[in-house]
C-alpha cells in the first residue's frame, strides 16, 4: 500500500486539501494508495473530505512551533512509513517542511507548481533561476517530501468520501515557544484573494495609477507582470507569474502583457481572460477569451468613461 501524507493547516485549510490533487496525480501510478491528512488540534466542525485517514493531533503545542510539530510528525510517519509527503508552501509550511525532512534525512523539492509520473518515477517540476527556467526533479530517497505552491492544484475529486478518524496523543517536552506579546499588523490585501485582476505589463510604459483606479472601480485589486517589478515602480507582492504568485481570479484584465511562459503559469483555473494588447500576435491573446488590439492606457480611459455613465 503506497502511503500519501498531507498535512492540514487549519488557517489555510483549503490549500491543504488542494493537495489532494496532487495525492491523487502521484497514487494513480500506484496499485493501491491511501491518502492521510494529519493536523493540529483540528476542529470537530472542520469540514474535511475525500481523505481516506485523517490523524488529528491533540497538544497543548502552538499552532507554530514547528520544531514540536516536525517531531511530532516524525513520530507518526515511523508508525505509519509515509512514501510520500506534502506540505502546502504558505508561510508556515515553507518552515515546517525543510524542519521535517531534517528529521526525517530526506529531500525537500520546495515551492512544486507541477507534478507527473513519467516510467513510474515522480517527476517534481518547480521554478529555477528566479522563474527563467523550470527544472524537473527526481529523488530516490524516501518519504519524497515537497512543498507545493498554494492556488496551482485545485481539489476537484467529485466523491465526497469522509475520512475515518484518529486521535493522536503525543508524549512531547515543554514546549520551547511561548507567546510574550501579541501585535496586531493590518495585512496587505492579497491579489489570490481578489475574484477580479487588472494587470499590467511593460506596455503600460510603469504607468499605473489609472490601471489602480480601474480595478477599485471594478472591486478588483492591480497587479503586474514581471516587467514592471524588475523597473522598481511595483512590488513583487502583487506580481503575477512562477516568481511572483499564482492567481485564480473570475476575470483576469491584462494591459499590455505579452504572456511570457513565466506569467502564463501562474494563472491557473480563471474563467475570464481579457487580454488589451497593440500587438495583436501577442502569446497571451491566444489564451484569451476577449483580445481588444489597442493601447491600454486608452482602454482604461474608455472603460472608466463607460463606468461613469452608468
Amino acid at each position: 500500500m503506497y502511503k500519501i501524507l498531507i498535512y492540514l493547516e487549519k488557517t489555510h485549510l483549503k490549500s491543504s486539501l488542494d493537495l489532494i490533487k496532487v495525492a491523487e496525480i502521484i497514487g494513480d501510478s500506484k496499485q493501491n494508495y491511501e491518502i492521510y491528512g494529519v493536523g493540529l488540534n483540528l476542529s470537530d466542525d472542520l469540514e474535511i473530505m475525500n481523505l481516506d485517514k485523517a490523524i488529528n493531533i491533540q497538544s497543548s503545542i502552538m499552532d507554530y512551533d514547528t520544531m514540536n510539530i516536525s517531531k511530532i510528525l516524525k513520530e507518526i510517519h515511523e508508525e505509519q512509513k509515509f512514501d510520500c509527503i506534502l506540505v502546502s508552501a504558505t508561510t508556515f509550511g515553507r518552515m515546517l517542511a525543510p524542519r521535517l525532512a531534517m528529521k526525517l534525512n530526506t529531500g525537500l523539492v520546495a515551492d512544486v507548481t507541477e507534478v507527473s509520473v513519467e516510467n513510474d518515477k515522480l517527476v517534481m517540476v518547480r521554478p529555477a533561476f528566479t522563474g527563467k527556467i523550470m527544472a524537473g526533479i527526481t529523488c530516490d530517497k524516501t518519504p519524497i517530501m515537497m512543498s507545493i505552491r498554494p492556488n496551482v492544484f485545485e481539489n476537484d475529486t467529485i466523491t465526497r468520501k469522509a475520512p475515518k478518524w484518529t486521535i493522536y496523543e503525543p508524549v512531547i517536552p515543554t514546549p520551547t515557544i511561548r507567546q510574550i506579546e501579541t501585535t496586531s499588523k493590518a495585512l496587505s490585501p492579497d491579489i489570490r484573494d481578489s475574484n477580479l485582476l487588472v494587470s499590467c505589463g511593460g506596455g503600460m510604459d510603469n504607468k499605473l495609477e489609472s490601471a489602480k483606479l480601474l480595478a477599485e472601480k471594478l472591486n478588483g485589486k492591480l497587479s503586474v507582470s514581471r516587467r514592471p517589478v524588475d523597473s522598481g515602480v511595483a512590488s513583487r507582492t502583487i506580481q503575477v507569474g512562477q516568481s511572483g504568485k499564482i492567481v485564480s481570479p473570475k476575470i483576469y484584465i491584462a494591459l499590455g502583457i505579452s504572456g511570457s511562459q513565466q506569467h502564463i503559469d501562474g494563472l491557473k483555473n480563471i474563467e475570464t481572460i481579457i487580454s488589451v494588447n497593440t500587438d495583436k500576435y501577442a502569446a497571451l491573446n491566444h489564451l484569451a477569451d476577449f483580445v481588444v488590439e489597442g493601447n491600454g492606457h486608452e482602454f482604461i480611459e474608455l472603460l472608466l468613461e463607460r463606468l461613469s455613465k452608468d
